[in-house]
């Protein structure tokens, strides 16, 4: 067999498998690529900025994770956005910054993706009222390849 056989094989293999088994479970498809999942989902802000994904293929989960960013000047209504979107816990200060948490699991419905939504910022205690002050706010959006 040529090594094309085999991958194909194989990634048909990992297709079924993730259609009986995977698809329940939350997980992305075998082969889906790194991306700006907001904007793939069509659930994206115009004041959030994708700066780009990255995949561990050696890691068991194979996990992917889009990074962004928001203004601080919008980020209490992007905070109320991803609540009211997809059920993120308010963001709370805690120790360093503000932070929504572990982060919060998301699925459209059965069958579908289990993203994990997070926002959060490192900085000096700014009540909400004073979050302009703050340049910017990450908000993380993954999804895992693999069952644990």
């Amino acid at each position: 067999m040529t090594v094309d056989v085999v991958s194909a094989r194989t990634s048909a293999e990992a297709l079924a498998d993730w259609d009986a088994n995977g698809r329940l479970e939350g997980l992305a498809r075998p082969d889906t690529d790194c991306q700006d999942f907001l904007q793939a989902i069509g659930r994206k802000p115009d004041t959030v900025e994708y700066l780009g994904c990255e995949q561990d293929d050696a890691s068991y989960l194979q996990p992917m994770t889009a990074h962004y960013r928001v203004g601080g000047a919008s980020a209490a209504d992007v905070e109320t956005y991803l609540q009211q979107t997809f059920g993120m816990p308010a963001l709370a200060y805690l120790c360093c910054g503000w932070s929504s948490g572990a982060p919060h699991v998301w699925r459209a419905g059965a069958g579908s993706v289990a993203y994990e939504i997070g926002m959060g910022v490192e900085s000096l205690h700014h009540p909400r009222e004073q979050w302009a002050k703050i340049p910017s706010f990450a908000i993380t959006v993954g999804v895992i390849r693999k069952s644990p």
